[in-house]
């Protein structure tokens, strides 16, 4: 049984386990910023076998996803549902991102298998955090604002962490030498990279599961007797996953996703041979995004109160996708500040700090929408599944660098963009490459954006939905109360109400 009175969420609270979600911002940027040109650039693997290692990896977050939710969603110990998964998958991310930028020195097919055998590795283990971390908010507030708060500080610590990392990575480690000038293709700088990375990744977990750690008596624990089989499980993520409003709102975050992943991956190859900013004008660039993330937040939470989450949504997602293209466009007219001028870097960090937070404010109001959800599937199913709509929404995430970096490298290829290639030659060597690469860029990622605001518009649970949703079970759960004790009084009936939601947990 679970305490009567629940402890207030208090800031402390909300701080400590938005700063886990750094480790997954880590690796996510990480992903976006350095993999394609890392392995493709850096070590000669070509463009298209790395996002296919990337498709590969996806692929198992497909299968692995759900199944590490559904595990969590019915695992029982004195640490309950969450907090095992979470401590558990702080070391081995740690040891597992090391080695994907510390590859032996092989080439081809080798790298190639490597390649995917780490990344798919890294992929399960932070599902094995942030799928059950994630779970956590649904549980942690009922409330349709504060979860989108809840929300708010787990992206904005993995934005400000992410991009914090990948700053430090750029401004500090990537440096030009004689062996090789130009500074993003150094190999000593992803070592660097790398150690920095995996200490973030793992004290952000530790402290984030140690810091919610006091709220384990207040957390659903699940019956030993509800523990189902193997057919039953696969059963009950069926019906959980045939929600409508979780597919749509998932699809739609999964295209959007896309965009951002796209935009993130190409941003370096744009940045370094677009616009020609050397590696310490991208870590300035890189606060303008740590800045948008901040922002984000009360963008978002004003969305959700003034708008509603769908509508929140669908307002932001067309304002980042406006904003962010607003440079290239006047790049093509021939309207912008000489290229690597600090003119131009001006421009760059009003409207990515503008573009970015909007973007950012987006995915926070379509995960928040997927909280949401619990209730709703509770009441269609009995079973509450905030483990398995966490993996939905881990698989998302995921998809933002993944599916990102398979199309940014299959483009990559299609124009033939050139390997190795520094900014001064590249107007030698391929004279119309970048250019090709914008303009297949473009409509490629407004296409996406399109779609997923379409999706995300058939949701349908709004705030009076969650509160009708909320009071259905409150008095469900009453009933339940009642009726064993009518059971056994005389003349009682053992289902006096004829309600059918079944209780998740005690």
């Amino acid at each position: 049984m679970r305490p009567a009175v629940v402890p207030r969420l208090g800031i402390g609270t909300k701080v400590v386990y938005g700063f886990g979600s750094t480790a997954f911002g880590t690796k996510d940027f990480g992903f976006a910023a350095f993999l394609l040109i890392f392995y493709s650039q850096v070590l000669g693997l070509p463009a298209t076998l790395v996002s296919f290692a990337i498709m590969i990896a996806l692929v198992c977050d497909a299968v692995f996803d759900p199944i590490i939710g559904q595990i969590s969603d019915n695992w029982r110990s004195r640490l309950g549902r969450r907090h095992p998964f979470m401590y558990g998958a702080a070391l081995p991310i740690a040891v597992f991102y090391f080695l994907l930028w510390n590859p032996p020195h092989w080439h081809g097919m080798a790298l190639f298998a490597y390649l995917v055998v780490v990344a798919v590795l890294v992929r399960i283990v932070i599902a094995c955090y942030e799928i059950p971390s994630a779970a956590l908010a649904p549980e942690l507030t009922k409330d349709y604002d504060e979860r989108t708060s809840l929300m708010a500080f787990r992206l904005l610590f993995g934005a400000v962490g992410g991009g914090l990392t990948v700053a430090v990575a750029l401004g500090l480690f990537m440096v030009a030498t004689k062996a090789q000038p130009t500074a993003i293709l150094n190999r000593a700088g992803y070592f660097n990279y790398s150690i920095l990375a995996a200490l973030v990744m793992m004290t952000s977990i530790l402290v984030s599961a140690w810091g919610t750690h006091s709220r384990i008596p207040y957390l659903r624990q699940i019956a030993v007797q509800q523990r189902p089989g193997l057919r039953q499980i696969v059963r009950q993520m069926a019906q959980s996953l045939s929600n409508r409003s979780l597919q749509m709102v998932v699809l739609g975050a999964l295209f959007g996703g896309v965009a951002g992943g796209l935009t993130t991956t190409l941003n370096t190859y744009f940045g370094t041979y677009l616009w020609r900013f050397t590696p310490q004008q991208l870590s300035v660039i890189g606060v303008a995004a740590l800045l948008a993330a901040i922002l984000s937040v009360p963008l978002a939470t004003f969305a959700s109160r003034r708008f509603g989450k769908r509508e929140g949504y669908m307002a932001t997602a067309v304002g980042s996708l406006v904003v962010n293209n607003i440079t290239m466009v006047l790049k093509l007219l021939g309207l912008m500040p000489p290229d690597g001028s600090t003119a131009l870097l001006l421009v760059f960090f009003v409207t990515l700090t503008i573009g970015v937070a909007f973007a950012i404010a987006s995915l926070i109001l379509v995960t928040s929408m997927i909280t949401d959800i619990v209730e709703d599937s509770e009441i269609k199913t009995g079973r509450r599944s905030e483990g398995l709509f966490s993996a939905a929404l881990s698989f998302v995430t995921k998809a933002t660098s993944g599916f990102g970096i398979l199309l940014a490298g299959a483009m990559i290829d299609l124009v033939a963009f050139p390997k190795q290639a520094s900014p001064a030659t590249i107007d030698i060597v391929a004279p119309h490459a970048v250019r090709n690469l914008v303009l297949l860029y473009m409509p490629t990622q407004l296409t996406l954006y399109f779609i997923a605001v379409f999706l995300v518009s058939r949701y349908r649970i709004d705030r009076k939905t969650h509160e009708d949703n909320l009071a259905r079970l409150a008095q469900a759960a009453a009933i339940a109360e009642i009726a064993p004790i009518a059971a056994i009084a005389p003349g009682g009936s053992e289902d006096p109400s004829g309600v059918t939601i079944a209780a998740a947990g005690g």
